[in-house]
Formats: structure tokens, C-alpha cells, sequence
């Protein structure tokens, strides 16, 4: 019975994954910096429904988790709690943007708002991340 239990535990930390989130904004800018990666920011807000979808459904599925952790510093700022910077404007919660620095200048996403399934989501993250890379 131990084992059966075991191996359900095991098959289940492989097919869920999490996002490695940032601690703050200016440790991901600085991240960023340091790696070349752009930074993915979620602004969410406390009791959001959409943002429970994403952080509990979509984000847990490794192809999602592992996309973001390997082309992007992650990071996620509450809207009643952290300080936003002008250029991030939420449409609502969840509102997600990518936040391209180079050198000095920072360059920043079209909004994504709202909730998606992971492969919708993931769908939208990959064609904003190629348009940029085609911009560079």
C-alpha cells in the first residue's frame, strides 16, 4: 500500500510543476538584467477568482511552469499591496504584461488580460515572446 502511495506522489509532483515567482519587481528587473530574460508580470489581487484559475489550474501544468521559468523572470505583483509603476496599468485582475530591458530602456507588452486554459495561455505568451524576438 506504502508504495502505491509513493508512486501516485511521485507521477503527481512530475505532471504539476510551479512557477519559480520573483520575490519582488526590483529583484525581477535586476534578474533580468543580470540573465537577458525579459520579465512575465502578474498583477493579481486577493479573493480574485480568475487569479485562483490561473495560479491553481494553469500554472501548475509543467509545459506552462516550465515555459515561463526557462524564457522569462517571473513575477507577481498584488494591486491593493505593491507598488505598480506607471507603465503597468491593470485592466482588471488577472492583467499580465512582459517587460523587455535593454540596456536602460524597458519595453513593454500589449496587456493580456484575464484567464485562459493553460494551452490558450500559453498560446497568447509564446506569439508575444516571438513578435519581440523578431523585434530585436
Amino acid at each position: 500500500m506504502k508504495k502505491i502511495v509513493l508512486t501516485i506522489l511521485v507521477a503527481a509532483a512530475t505532471l504539476f510543476a510551479d512557477v519559480d515567482w520573483a520575490i519582488d519587481y526590483q529583484d525581477a528587473l535586476l534578474e533580468s538584467k543580470e540573465s537577458g530574460k525579459p520579465v512575465f508580470v502578474m498583477i493579481s489581487s486577493e479573493g480574485c477568482n480568475y487569479c485562483y484559475f490561473m495560479k491553481s489550474q494553469v500554472f501548475t501544468q509543467k509545459k506552462v511552469s516550465e515555459f515561463l521559468n526557462e524564457n522569462f523572470i517571473p513575477v507577481e505583483l498584488d494591486l491593493k499591496n505593491d507598488p505598480l509603476p506607471d507603465y503597468l496599468k491593470p485592466y482588471g485582475t488577472p492583467t499580465f504584461y512582459i517587460v523587455y530591458i535593454s540596456g536602460k530602456r524597458k519595453r513593454v507588452s500589449r496587456p493580456i488580460v484575464g484567464a485562459a486554459k493553460a494551452d490558450a495561455f500559453l498560446q497568447r505568451i509564446k506569439k508575444e515572446l516571438e513578435a519581440f524576438r523578431k523585434k530585436v
